[in-house]
């Protein structure tokens, strides 16, 4: 056998349907045709294979490709409508379709591109790492361990926003969500994951988040002074919404001297 039928044979296997790397992809773009989609991976120097649907007319840009221990699947229902091509692949034909740029490697999490005087740049397509930590709304008594419970989604394009799933017992307060920047740097997160009263607990009575204001705004008291209001619940934490005496949601007794107590506002868990 010659080298290119060697090679014929190799594209066949590469793109026979039915097949799908899942869980590497890191864009996606629809409608789009075949020839467009590989030639949108030649430019990215991070896209090692994509997966392509003809029916969909949908193109997934893999940083990753099959290997020894990354494997394609094959024929289910997530498969169906796909065809696999890894970058190694790629005839000569696909990579002049980029151009220039099919030739010009750019540093991971960059794609190149060409202008209309020939001119080639290499410009920041991804954002790398995880965005920073979700600051979660509870106190360091909650049982239990929050601070490894929730996730973002898959997306990381530059101008795309990731969805943040916070852990089970909170709910996010402020969105949640956050953009990959156009730096390659992920926008801080503006929401947090706060602490929701579940429906098996409709007045809050095991409720240990921190929120410390209440419905109307007022600050909340701290729990172990006396001021401006005594009172006996002297162990609680902090100035956090609690309810101690069966009350019909969490509250707290505030620091305005005209107003002994009032009700919390505390999320309910969905």
């Amino acid at each position: 056998m010659d080298f290119k039928n060697l090679i014929l044979m190799i594209w066949i296997a590469s793109v026979r349907s039915g097949r799908r790397l899942i869980g590497y992809e890191f864009r996606r773009e629809s409608p789009i045709g075949q020839k467009q989609c590989l030639k949108l991976c030649s430019v990215h120097t991070d896209c090692l294979s994509i997966n392509f649907s003809k029916n969909q007319l949908l193109c997934e840009l893999n940083s990753q490709s099959e290997t020894a221990t990354v494997k394609v699947m094959e024929n289910t229902s997530e498969t169906d409508d796909f065809i696999y091509i890894s970058r190694n692949s790629f005839s000569q034909e696909t990579i002049s379709l980029a151009g220039a740029c099919g030739n010009t490697p750019c540093p991971l999490g960059q794609s190149c591109i060409s202008s209309t005087t020939g001119g080639l740049s290499c410009t920041v397509s991804r954002c790398f790492g995880e965005p920073q930590p979700v600051h979660y709304g509870y106190s360091a008594s909650l049982p239990g361990n929050l601070h490894n419970g929730g996730f973002f989604s898959s997306e990381s394009y530059v101008g795309e926003k990731r969805n943040y799933t916070c852990a089970n017992g909170t709910v996010p307060v402020g969105g949640n969500q956050v953009m990959c920047l156009a730096n390659g740097q992920w926008e801080k997160p503006q929401f947090i994951c706060q602490v929701c009263t579940e429906t098996s607990d409709p007045k809050g009575e095991q409720y240990w988040g921190t929120v410390n204001v209440t419905v109307t705004g007022k600050t909340c008291q701290r729990w172990e002074t006396t001021t401006p209001h005594s009172h006996s619940f002297l162990t609680f934490e902090e100035n956090f919404c609690r309810n101690p005496d069966q009350t019909s949601r969490p509250w707290c007794y505030t620091v305005d001297p005209s107003v002994r107590w009032e009700l919390c506002e505390i999320p309910v868990c969905t």
